[in-house]
């Protein structure tokens, strides 16, 4: 997976010659994390051991764009608080807060006489992750993440662009006080793009 997604970025790379329109965007909506399978220090994985609460993730990106193919780079941040720990209501004030650096690749499909541009997306990059524990010191790890995702922009003038889209987020796992977790982010997201022509 993460050979194709650097493939598909790098194509998107080459594609894009120095006329290219630059552009600056950004996004706000509503992220569900997929319920983490957890490692604890007796070596055992509990599937779904932690689950999150839903949270609202927050995006900006600066990119180019040729045609049908964008590039750019963008930083994320959500945090969602944790709701469950092997499958005990968590009533103490702990979190998980991820801040994410990702260059991702965009193919626009452009349909004739239409406003609307239905697109595909690929990433990777990096995602500092924070875990907070009450009573527990916060621990930070820095791991690789991919994303996928997919969503439709729709043309408002000229240089604006109105967009909604999902995102599939996986960040490697991450270690705290209580063990190793595996998890993944379905983030769905409105946004907006201004375009410099």
């Amino acid at each position: 997976m993460k050979k194709l997604l650097l493939n598909v970025l790098l194509a998107s790379l080459l594609a894009t010659p120095a006329f290219a329109t630059p552009y600056i965007s950004g996004s706000v909506g509503a992220g569900f994390p997929n319920d983490a399978d957890v490692l604890g220090s007796d070596r055992v994985t509990e599937k779904g051991g932690q689950t999150l609460k839903s949270g609202v993730p927050f995006g900006i990106a600066a990119g180019i764009k040729n045609d049908a193919c964008r590039l750019e780079i963008a930083l994320g941040y959500q945090t969602n608080k944790v709701d469950t720990f092997y499958h005990v209501v968590d009533p103490l004030d702990d979190s998980v807060t991820q801040f994410t650096s990702m260059v991702n690749g965009y193919y626009d499909v452009e349909l004739n006489n239409s406003s609307i541009s239905p697109y595909v997306t690929a990433g990777i990059g990096g995602d500092i992750i924070t875990s907070k524990n009450e009573g527990e010191a916060d621990r930070t790890t820095t791991v690789f993440a991919w994303q996928l995702g997919a969503g439709v922009g729709i043309k408002a003038t000229s240089n604006l662009t109105i967009d909604f889209g999902y995102r599939f987020l996986k960040p490697s796992s991450f270690t705290d006080s209580f063990g190793t977790y595996k998890f993944s982010n379905s983030n769905f997201l409105a946004g907006i793009r201004y375009e410099f022509n």
